[in-house]
């Protein structure tokens, strides 16, 4: 398995700071709410161990919703919340007097809707930073077991190859953060990559490095 130098990994998380903090602008204003999202933790990590970790912070099922992406950097890209905090994130994000049937009714267009936005963000700022461009399939929308969701085919019908690795984020989306209604809902960002994209992607980190 690839390892990442502390530098490529401090770089990464930049970059990808950098992509949560335009989303959560771009979210701030879709609610008319202060957004703040954040990335504590960062990780290259195999398939089994990204299943590992979540499950071990929230649950063994989840919603995600998936997106390929190509041009010079090749994969996947995911978005997951906890089954559980599904609804809660689409209530926070539609009001907190919605019914529940509702919710159910719009947890999918409102899911694949955040996940649009926060994985186009974090992929934009990536092809800005190493000025190149990415094309990006339709998002899907799924629900299942971790270990299912990341042995999915591509979108596009295509397999993942298995030598794919993955850059593992936590996010943490909060709203309210200055209110007394202050809910905190962490969330995961994947990427799955393949090996020629992680040896560019290691290539471009190094010219940031000078």
């Amino acid at each position: 398995m690839v390892s990442f130098s502390l530098f490529e990994q401090d770089a990464i998380k930049e970059i990808f700071n950098m992509g949560i903090g335009r989303a959560a602008d771009s979210l701030s204003r879709m609610i008319q709410e202060e957004v703040l999202l954040s990335v504590p933790h960062i990780e290259m990590v195999d398939r089994q161990q990204a299943i590992h970790i979540i499950q071990g912070r929230s649950a063994s099922h989840v919603a995600a919703i998936r997106q390929n992406f190509r041009g010079t950097f090749n994969g996947v890209s995911m978005l997951i919340y906890p089954e559980s905090n599904s609804l809660e994130l689409v209530r926070t994000l539609l009001g907190e007097d919605m019914p529940l049937e509702s919710l159910t009714e719009l947890e999918q267009e409102s899911l694949l809707e955040v996940g649009n936005v926060i994985l186009n963000a974090c992929l934009g700022t990536f092809a800005n930073m190493f000025a190149t461009e990415l094309d990006f399939d339709l998002p899907e929308y799924v629900k299942g077991s971790c270990q299912d969701l990341l042995s999915l085919p591509a979108v596009n019908g295509s397999m993942v190859p298995p030598l794919q690795q993955l850059v593992f984020l936590i996010v943490d989306f909060i709203t309210g953060a200055h209110t007394p209604q202050r809910n905190t809902i962490k969330g995961f960002v994947i990427l799955l990559l393949d090996m020629s994209t992680i040896a560019h992607l290691q290539d471009e980190l190094g010219k940031l490095g000078g």
